[in-house]
Parts: structure tokens; sequence; C-alpha cells
């Protein structure tokens, strides 16, 4: 069952990537793929060295002891979905649609660690753990290609 769950979402990750990366910005978009790839595999490696969260069935375990598929696929397309969504908002519409993408990816991870080995929560980590962190990350990303998009404005209109 949980080969045909990552084989599942495997494929709708995949299937996304060409509507997640559409033409008009897509330097952000890239930017922020691929940082947020980096800092969900960072991040995971600590938690997991930490056996704070484990992945008992995942791809590549010879390989990784994290979940590559969230981390490199799954997680950066969530988030430059996020940051396509609040391209425009308000401080406060950011913080609400952080935590309206973190709900159900929790939620989501709830499940799975409850009725499937694709993740166990272990030594104190618990959902909590798990919705902040990913509010943190979204809000974090945000922050940073918004810097990045100020700063490049600036430059654009010095030079």
């Amino acid at each position: 069952m949980e080969r045909r769950i990552l084989s599942g979402l495997l494929a709708i990750g995949l299937g996304l990537l060409p509507v997640v990366f559409k033409r008009d910005r897509l330097k952000d978009w890239i930017i922020i793929y691929l940082l947020k790839g980096f800092m969900s595999s960072f991040l995971d490696s600590i938690v997991t060295r930490q056996k704070k969260v484990t992945y008992p069935v995942r791809f590549l375990p010879e390989y990784f002891r994290i979940n590559v598929l969230f981390d490199y696929l799954l997680f950066p397309l969530t988030c430059v979905v996020y940051n396509r969504m609040t391209y425009h908002s308000n401080t406060a519409g950011i913080f609400l649609k952080a935590f309206l993408f973190s709900i159900p990816m929790t939620v989501t991870e709830v499940i799975f660690e409850r009725s499937t080995k694709l993740i166990k929560f272990r030594n104190g980590w618990s959902w909590h753990h798990t919705l902040l962190s990913e509010t943190a990350i979204f809000i974090f990303i945000r922050i940073f290609i918004g810097a990045v998009r100020k700063s490049l404005k600036k430059y654009t209109y010095e030079n």
C-alpha cells in the first residue's frame, strides 16, 4: 500500500510541474523551488538524525534517511504555489495563507503517520512541530523572495 501511495504522489508531483512552473516570474519560482528543496532536505536530515521522525517506507532508502519525494518535489511545489497565491497579498494574508497551506499538509502527515509506514513520529515530535515548522518555512521563503524582488527592483532602477 505504501509504495502505491508514494507512486501516486510522485505521479501527481511530476504532473503538476509544468502547471506550477508557468512562464510568468519563472526565475522567482525556480529560486523558491530550489531554496525550499535545500531547506527541507537540510532540516529533515537533522530531524531524522535525531530520530524524531523516521520514514520506514521511502524512495531510495539505501541512499537517504529523508523523504526524498516530499523534500525535493512535493513540498517545494507546494511552496511555489503558496508564493504564487501570496504574490499580491498583504502581511496578514501571507500569514493566513501559510497556515491554510500547512494545515492540510499536517493533517495528511498525521493520517499517514497513524495508518501507514510512510512516516513515524518519535522522541517528542508531534503534529504541532510539523504544523509550526511547515508554516515557518512557508513564511521564511516568502520573506526571502520578497527581499530578493525588492533588491532587484532597487538595483534595476538605480542602474
